[in-house]
Parts: C-alpha cells; sequence; structure tokens
C-alpha cells in the first residue's frame, strides 16, 4: 500500500534534478551547471506599472491612512446631520412658541 502511494506520488511529482552519471555526481562543476529548477527563481520585475515591494507596502500605509481619515470624515458628517436635524427641531419649537416666549434669530 505504501509503495503504491509513494510510486503514484512520484509519478505526479517529477523530481526537479535530472539523472546523473556517477563520473557527473564527481564533478561538482558538472554538477551546478547540470542542476536546473523548473521555474526561474528571482527575476527582476522590469514592467514600470508594477509596483516595488517598498513601494506596493508604502502605497497599502497610504491607502489605509486615507481609508481611515475617510472613515472618520463620514462619522463627523454623520454628527453634524444629527446636530443640524436637532437645530431645526429646536427652530420648530420656538416658532410653535409663544411671542413672548420666541427667541429672535439673531440669537440663533
Amino acid at each position: 500500500m505504501r509503495e503504491q502511494k509513494l510510486k503514484e506520488f512520484w509519478e505526479q511529482n517529477p523530481a526537479a534534478f535530472p539523472e546523473l552519471t556517477e563520473q557527473q555526481m564527481m564533478d561538482e562543476a558538472a554538477l551546478a551547471i547540470s542542476i536546473k529548477t523548473r521555474e526561474p527563481l528571482n527575476q527582476d520585475i522590469l514592467d514600470p506599472t508594477k509596483y516595488s515591494i517598498q513601494q506596493d507596502k508604502l502605497k497599502s500605509e497610504e491607502d489605509r491612512r486615507r481609508e481611515l481619515a475617510e472613515k472618520k470624515k463620514d462619522g463627523v458628517r454623520d454628527q453634524i446631520k444629527d446636530l443640524r436635524n436637532e437645530f431645526m427641531k429646536v427652530r420648530e419649537k420656538n416658532v410653535k412658541a409663544e411671542a413672548h416666549l420666541q427667541i429672535t434669530d439673531d440669537d440663533f
């Protein structure tokens, strides 16, 4: 059972290193040249539209600060809206009050 699973695993995941002869294994230079990975690693990004890691991090931090600032602005806008509604209610009460109890518009 275990041997079968190992065989299936190796069939699905072939080795990334080429088969070497005994002579090649002894020669370090040949070994260094013959070992190749499936995909090239650490390639430079040459596309000018892509951000570097540092630029991406800075942009993410800036976006986060902007998002927090917008949330704070929205909170302040909601408070202002509530205060305006409350002020309108007070003005309506003032208009409905008797003449001698009313406050003039200048006092508002």
